[in-house]
């Protein structure tokens, strides 16, 4: 076992379109920071075709444990060796697609059909591929900058939701953004003044890429949508200005205390 297979996960979820298709992608977007791993070239996939699909092509509740069981399976006998990880999976089109990456592609075929012996109802199909660039991973399991955004998103939005947020009340949430040069800090400030953000600080760091910085606020509610909404927004603001959206921060707003929670 060696370094990252001892990092930290980090699990998420979001819906896309692949090859026209509705498609549910889970990957672990924390190897993104490493990818592409020099140790793990051989990209080693497996598609799992279901008996009972939904009308649109996802995974039916009627199959959801034998699913799991199936994916427990794969997981304990492919990445046994502590030399495989799992990139993510993606469901669509009546299948979910599993997609490892491995130092070797040696073992897998054998070693796969002995795990499928234990499910002799499902059809499956399998290969490999010499991927050192992590192209499935990086160009087709991990999300776009929205779709990554709306993840954090909905994750500091869970958090709040557990904390008893009341989503539907205003509050005044704040944004940050960084941008390479202080003209464009102004430029996307006069932008944001326009609709109706307060400017709230300035700072200045000159060690990162992106050195100036603004933290700017606006009343409005937490839901899900009025979030995306606002985020996308300023999300694609901050690039149209050669900057980094960095994400915001809002009160949990409760009958008891609040608090303050803030994506990572």
């Amino acid at each position: 076992m060696d370094w990252l297979t001892r990092m930290i996960e980090h699990w998420a979820s979001y819906f896309s379109d692949v090859n026209n298709k509705l498609a549910s992608i889970f990957l672990d977007i924390h190897l993104r920071n490493v990818a592409p791993d020099s140790a793990r070239p051989w990209l080693l996939w497996v598609w799992i075709y279901f008996k009972r699909p939904r009308h649109d092509g996802l995974s039916s509740s009627e199959e959801f444990a034998t699913l799991c069981a199936i994916e427990d399976k794969l997981n304990l006998t492919l990445m046994k060796d502590g030399h495989t990880v799992l990139g993510g999976r993606i469901t669509t089109d009546g299948r979910r697609e599993f997609y490892y990456y491995a130092s070797s592609a040696d073992a897998f075929e054998a070693a796969l059909k002995g795990a499928m012996n234990s499910f002799p109802d499902y059809e499956f199909d399998f290969g490999t591929q010499h991927d050192p660039q992590w192209n499935q991973y990086v160009n087709v399991l991990f999300p776009s900058d929205d779709d990554l955004q709306k993840i954090l998103n909905r994750e500091v939005l869970d958090v709040m939701e557990k904390e008893g947020d009341q989503p539907e009340t205003p509050r005044e949430v704040m944004h940050w953004a960084y941008f390479p040069s202080e003209k464009n800090r102004t430029d996307f400030e006069g932008a944001v003044r326009a609709n109706e953000y307060r400017l709230d600080s300035e700072n200045h760091h000159p060690e990162s890429e992106n050195p100036f910085g603004v933290c700017f606020a606006k009343i409005q509610s937490c839901t899900g949508e009025a979030i995306d909404n606002a985020v996308m927004a300023l999300l694609k603001l901050a690039k149209q200005h050669h900057g980094d959206y960095d994400g915001w921060e809002a009160q949990v707003i409760t009958s008891k205390t609040p608090a303050t929670i803030k994506p990572n």
